[in-house]
């Protein structure tokens, strides 16, 4: 019986020991161990710009359950040299700062706290008008006129003389110019202007107006919410001749190269004027 209560008190006594130092490795993980957090692991490199032109941003996308390690990483932050004029295969390198004192009270060794890359993926840009892929010309061109559309009350009510007009309806959309526009300072884009035809209670009203559409190259990619217009403000002789090429000229020709580009719309528009 005794040796029975014995062996019981022994499983008892052991299962607790079991138990305690389980507690103790527990707390040590916790609170003392220190553990490895590489702050490079789940970076992302963003780039702006095209190839020869770029500048890149770092994100850290890490999103830990363990909200310690969460809390440490978003002390973290990114300083990349060279960042400005970026070619595809530049190396950059990239240094991770953090808060020391909250590493220390988490016990935290970050790694990988410095790390190169090589610059890749960056889009170039078109020599000529000529470079642009007819696909892509056309996608650039059909946005232009949807902006009008999305915007046409929005464009009509811009012009303080026409602002409290109501029931206004645009009845004719028509191309009268289009360019290509390169810079060295900006992104190269293509311009198009448009006579709009309106027509209110109060009166018919026509309204010259510019849509451009930034950043192209060869990525072939029209971003939608980059694109924006303005009122185009003729002199009275461009009005007179609708000389929409001087107009143009004018207002873009110190910043950028002008490339005038043929299409369907605007061809029958000059055949008109001749």
């Amino acid at each position: 019986m005794n040796s029975e209560k014995t062996k019981n008190k022994l499983i008892y006594f052991l299962a607790l020991g079991s138990m305690c130092l389980a507690l103790v490795l527990i707390m040590y993980n916790f609170f003392y161990k220190t553990v490895e957090v590489d702050v490079m692991k789940n970076i992302e490199l963003v780039y702006t710009g095209e190839n020869g032109s770029a500048s890149v941003t770092v994100e850290n996308n890490t999103e830990d359950l363990n909200q310690r390690i969460q809390e440490f990483m978003e002390t973290v932050e990114y300083e990349v040299s060279p960042n400005s004029n970026l070619s595809n295969g530049d190396t950059i390198h990239i240094i991770a700062t953090y808060d020391d004192e909250l590493s220390m009270t988490y016990h935290y060794q970050p790694i990988n706290t410095e790390k190169e890359f090589i610059v890749q993926g960056l889009n170039n840009r078109f020599e000529s008008k000529d470079d642009i892929p007819e696909n892509y010309l056309n996608e650039i061109l059909t946005e232009s006129e949807n902006y009008i559309t999305e915007h046409a009350d929005e464009i009509f009510h811009l012009d303080p003389e026409t602002a409290s007009q109501e029931d206004v309806n645009l009845n004719n959309i028509n191309q009268l110019y289009c360019a290509f526009l390169k810079s060295t300072q900006t992104s190269d884009r293509v311009i198009s202007v448009y006579q709009l035809d309106y027509a209110s209670k109060e009166q018919a009203v026509t309204i010259y107006y510019l849509v451009c559409v930034p950043n192209i190259n060869d990525g072939n990619r029209v971003i939608r919410q980059d694109i924006y217009g303005e009122t185009a403000y003729l002199s009275s002789e461009e009005l007179q001749n609708l000389n929409i090429e001087s107009y143009i000229h004018r207002v873009f020709g110190t910043q950028y190269s002008i490339e005038k580009i043929e299409t369907s719309t605007n061809q029958d528009q000059n055949t008109e004027k001749q």
